[in-house]
């Protein structure tokens, strides 16, 4: 099958996910500054979920770039990990309104780690079965993205601050160009 259809659904698929999360986005409660800086949870998860998604959109575009046909393991994979990503507005939404909460931070933190484990999946099935070039083979930043995302609702449990410090970090990780 050629990908130009899988890679058109993703894409559309990714911006109705952005454009349903600047529409949860509220108006500030008044004219002041003060006012803005009351919905600081609220632009701080939107502003980590747009990176996130758009450091999957980039690498998603990379990744079916030198491939000529996919198989249906493929199309799955990227269905799954579609399905995922569309769960980001809500988990967004929740932790904006509930930042240090339990439940709220586990579930959003959750999600980026389904969706990195789902996307990675996608690649291992790339790489394997369509791509001959390419050898599969996970950097660093793959695997410490995988770990920390794993890792953080469980920080974000004891230590909710440093859960999003060391998740924004490594989100941050994706957008330095790296080495092939």
């Amino acid at each position: 099958m050629e990908k130009n259809r899988l890679e058109a659904f993703s894409d559309g698929v990714l911006a109705i996910i952005i454009t349903i999360m600047v529409l949860e986005l509220s108006l500030p409660s008044g004219p002041s500054l003060k006012d803005l800086m009351k919905l600081a949870p609220i632009l701080r998860g939107y502003a980590l979920s747009f990176l996130f998604i758009s450091i999957y959109w980039i690498n998603h575009h990379q990744l079916f770039q030198g491939v000529k046909s996919i198989n249906v393991k493929v199309l799955w994979c990227n269905i799954a990990w579609l399905f995922v990503m569309s769960l980001i507005p809500f988990a967004t939404a929740w932790i904006g309104r509930y930042p240090t909460s339990v439940a709220p931070m586990a579930f959003y933190f959750g999600e980026m780690f389904l969706a990195s484990f789902t996307f990675h999946l996608m690649y291992y099935f790339v790489v394997k079965e369509c791509d001959n070039k390419t050898e599969f083979r996970l950097r660093s930043r793959n695997i410490g993205s995988l770990i920390i995302y794993f890792l953080a609702p469980l920080l974000g449990a004891f230590f909710p601050l440093a859960a999003y410090i060391v998740v924004a970090t490594i989100t941050l990780w994706w957008v330095l160009p790296h080495k092939k």
